[in-house]
């Protein structure tokens, strides 16, 4: 990693632990402040998720095909996860009036994050095996 690389980090890292103990010293005051700087992380991953594919892209051409088979197993994901999830409403919350498509895709959030889950699971048992087995 670079020197500035290294310098983002800190900074990002010193600036999150600011927001972190001024959220639990006065959630109040801070709740806000806390909330725009998760988007504005949110947004900055977002940019650098979107961008840098592209420019790797214009340096290795041959790379499409991966970008293109990677992007298909997630529009899989989703649209599986989508496909399971009922939409139906919560049972103890009578004050909360959600709609079905709120409900829609909270379970495919649920769903898509269990799948992940599983087969990060997965991948770590997997890895593990191949591991030991290279190595004998």
């Amino acid at each position: 990693m670079s020197k500035l690389g290294k310098y983002i980090l800190y900074t990002l890292m010193a600036i999150s632990i600011v927001f972190v103990v001024a959220f639990f010293v006065n959630q109040d005051a801070v709740l806000d402040s806390f909330l725009y700087y998760a988007y504005i992380l949110f947004g900055v991953a977002l940019l650098a998720v979107i961008c840098l594919p592209l420019i790797n892209l214009f340096d290795n051409p041959k790379g499409i095909k991966k970008i293109l088979s990677s992007l298909l197993v997630v529009v899989v994901l989703v649209g599986v996860s989508y496909l399971l999830s009922s939409g139906d409403p919560l049972t103890n919350k009578p004050n909360l009036n959600p709609t079905e498509s709120v409900l829609k895709m909270t379970d495919t959030g649920l769903i898509m994050t269990y799948f992940l889950a599983a087969a990060a699971v997965l991948s770590i048992g997997v890895g593990g095996v191949l591991s030991i087995i290279r190595n004998r």
